[in-house]
């Protein structure tokens, strides 16, 4: 519980411990994320107007510094709009408007951990595996780079243990090869197209859409977590007429990233950011394989 007025944070406590709930208390953000940082809470209930740290900033810096999911809810007298867009930007869990519905907020609460255990036991499940294979298959014309990362990204977090670190560079991978295989495997646009404002750019990609055998080509995005080998594999195949990969390995292998032109930086990013990297099918299929343990100097303990 974190408000700045020790009478609310009283009250509140007091209703939650009837309830049956174990509560700890701050009367301030930068106190709230000094003891996230020490214990593990199934939520939080957050104060928005607050001296110093505000409740939004709170919930900004949970977000950041935290790989794992923590529930948050906000407390208000007033919601205006702009407060509401930015808390659902930053991921609020659900709001609770001041003078407090004890019913409703216990209500809530119940649901709220309920969630948690849901999706603890999850993880435990997958941890429990000594692999997991995910494969999604998408046509071109309902691709969506955005939608690929951000459910690769919330399987990660939600099911198994990886560092903030670790995850990012797997994202930035897993970005780089999905957008390969759409813009030079399914849609083989040339360096020029690549190179045309954002308007251009999709009236040519509306134009090559109109072609119902590109229209319906797949992209193939799979991933396999090894929980025994403390790894994980990301493959990612097209069905376009690949390219000569093995020029733009003796490329990457011997210049430095900066000094190399086109989507072959792109290519160099996941030569270094991976710990192995294998072109089958002509390229048309790439896969890497990354250590999902980092050194404490990298996760910067």
């Amino acid at each position: 519980m974190v408000d700045d007025s020790i009478a609310i944070v009283n009250s509140l406590e007091a209703i939650l411990g009837i309830s049956g709930y174990k509560v700890d208390t701050a009367y301030s953000g930068s106190d709230a994320l000094r003891k996230i940082h020490q214990i593990d809470y199934d939520l939080v209930i957050c104060d928005i107007e607050m001296p110093g740290l505000s409740g939004l900033e709170f919930l900004g810096r949970v977000r950041e510094e935290f790989d794992r999911n923590l529930d948050v809810i906000l407390m208000t007298g007033y919601l205006e709009h702009d407060y509401f867009i930015e808390a659902i930007r930053l991921g609020a869990s659900d709001f609770i408007r001041k003078p407090i519905d004890t019913k409703h907020m216990i209500s809530f609460i119940r649901e709220l951990i309920f969630r948690k255990q849901n999706r603890d036991e999850k993880s435990e499940f997958f941890g429990h595996l000594d692999k997991a294979a995910f494969t999604f298959e998408m046509p071109a014309k309902k691709f969506s780079k955005l939608g690929v990362s951000k459910v690769f990204s919330n399987y990660m977090r939600q099911y198994f243990r990886v560092g903030p670190k670790v995850l990012n560079e797997l994202l930035v991978c897993v970005d780089e090869m999905i957008y390969n295989a759409y813009i030079h495997g399914t849609l083989n646009l040339s360096v020029r197209e690549r190179a045309l404002t954002h308007e251009a750019l999709q009236d040519v990609i509306d134009k090559r859409m109109e072609n119902p055998e590109i229209r319906e080509r797949k992209v193939t995005f799979a991933f396999v977590v090894d929980n025994l080998q403390q790894c994980i594999e990301v493959c990612v195949e097209d069905e376009g007429d690949g390219f000569d990969f093995e020029s733009w390995l003796e490329t990457i292998r011997t210049e430095q990233i900066h000094d190399i032109e086109g989507h072959g930086r792109g290519l160099a990013m996941l030569y270094h950011l991976s710990d192995e990297m294998i072109f089958e099918r002509e390229g048309r299929k790439v896969k890497i394989k990354k250590s999902l343990i980092a050194s404490d100097a990298d996760e910067g303990y």
